[in-house]
């Protein structure tokens, strides 16, 4: 009898424990329909607790292959509700989902008061608070940034609280204005443009805001007019509820990290490229630069102007009232360091509603806020002359003054001026303040007949 070797005995017994482990893993197969018998293209299938899934192509069909520890199977797709389906000893499955009802019941502001969304002919999206404190936003603009389908959000600078351009369905014009109508709470105003880098919105605090409506239909913003032709976003700040006064505060500190450092030549490759150009084109290189293996790598100009920056916001609000008067207050203090810039915002807003009548509704609503906005990287260039300053000039000379540029042959030609020392000696700050607020007043006259005017 031939005896089997230790070695042989180990690799026949791991061949069997990896035929085995395969044969366990199950191919599901079918189709995925809607409740009207329409196949659903691009339907996502996941194997539930797992990272594996799948989706349904052109016609509907599915194939996923179900590791061991797959139980359940997820079906879902946007705007249908979710199904969950165990998975039995067959393996193939034919899946209907049926439409979601949910948001088409939702009530949204619309120009003219509020309607059911169900009810309306155009498009409209709705970003709730609850959705915007999953990010860090410094303005309302970056609060709807991937949050709204044809929605684009283009920031003009990179300057903190800088103008930001919002095109809704597109650029409709070559030289004209693009920018949505923004209505706060009934006050009407314009965003920044696209060739502002100062922003007339940085001073509403994002952590007011109830919800934002996005309107871009004609039906839903034909109470605007021609000021509506862009889009119209409306914003609704949050407002009391009757009960116990409720006392918040919150803080947040961030830290902001640089994008990833351009690729440019050291002080090195630098000197290797002059003699290799002088070489070739004639002149004379620096002595400094005859054997560049000598030099250090040289001034790191992104180095020296991008650093990590510090955010920091102070939010405290009360909010409470009874059946007859509700109240919202909020104060709220915001420092954002940049580059060689920063930005301080201070905001203040009061939301009073009282019923003094069954029959009759007065609401007021009163905002102050004051921006500081440092400008100098924005208006001076900064940031494109730390990419083009060659590296052998240093940030600061010997003596101390501000390290200049002088030409590599002894003369002078036109080079970037050191950024660091246009963003440490130069000032242009903007200061803004702004006071925005209005009046209400409401009459029940009937049953779903309500006369409002207001005073923004």
């Amino acid at each position: 009898m031939r005896k089997f070797l230790p070695g042989r005995l180990l690799l026949f017994l791991c061949a069997f424990a990896f035929t085995t482990s395969f044969a366990q893993n199950r191919m599901i197969s079918g189709t995925i329909k809607d409740d009207s018998g329409n196949p659903l293209i691009g339907a996502t299938i996941a194997v539930k607790n797992t990272k594996v899934t799948s989706a349904s192509d052109q016609s509907g069909a599915f194939q996923i292959e179900v590791p061991p520890s797959g139980k359940l199977l997820v079906f879902s797709y946007v705007g249908m509700q979710s199904r969950e389906l165990s998975i039995g000893s067959s393996s193939t499955y034919s899946i209907v989902l049926n439409t979601s009802a949910n948001a088409l019941s939702d009530v949204v502001v619309v120009g003219y008061g509020k309607a059911q969304r169900v009810n309306l002919t155009t498009a409209q999206t709705t970003v709730t608070s609850k959705e915007m404190d999953r990010t860090i936003n410094t303005t309302v603009e970056q609060a709807i940034q991937g949050r709204a389908a044809g929605v684009y959000v283009t920031q003009n600078s990179g300057q903190p609280g800088g103008g930001i351009s919002v095109a809704i369905r597109g650029i409709s014009s070559i030289n004209g204005n693009t920018e949505p109508l923004y209505v706060i709470d009934g006050v009407q105003l314009y965003g920044g443009g696209t060739t502002n880098s100062s922003n007339p919105l940085a001073g509403l605090n994002p952590s007011d805001i109830d919800d934002i409506q996005i309107l871009q239909g004609p039906s839903a913003t034909a109470i605007y007019g021609s000021r509506g032709t862009n889009g119209v976003i409306l914003i609704t700040t949050k407002r009391g509820k009757s009960g116990e006064a409720k006392i918040n505060y919150g803080f947040q500190y961030n830290v902001q990290t640089p994008p990833k450092h351009m690729d440019v030549m050291n002080l090195r490759q630098y000197a290797q490229l002059v003699n290799e150009y002088h070489a070739l084109a004639g002149g004379t290189s620096p002595d400094e630069f005859l054997d560049p293996t000598l030099l250090g790598a040289g001034t790191d100009w992104q180095g020296e102007l991008f650093n990590n920056a510090a955010m920091q916001k102070h939010q405290l609000s009360m909010s409470g009232g009874n059946e007859s008067t509700t109240y919202y207050l909020s104060g709220e203090y915001l420092n954002q360091d940049g580059i060689a810039l920063g930005f301080d915002r201070y905001s203040f807003r009061v939301n009073l509603d009282n019923k003094p009548r069954k029959w009759v509704t007065i609401g007021v609503n009163l905002n102050f806020n004051q921006t500081n906005e440092k400008l100098t990287t924005s208006s001076e260039g900064v940031i494109a002359d730390a990419l083009q300053l060659t590296p052998q000039i240093p940030v600061k000379n010997l003596n101390g003054d501000w390290g200049g540029s002088n030409d590599i042959n002894g003369g002078t030609q036109y080079a970037p001026v050191n950024p660091i020392a246009v963003a440490s000696v130069r000032t242009n700050n903007n200061t803004r303040r702004q006071f925005q607020g209005g009046a209400n007043i409401a009459f029940n006259l009937a049953k779903g007949l309500t006369l409002r005017s207001s005073f923004n």
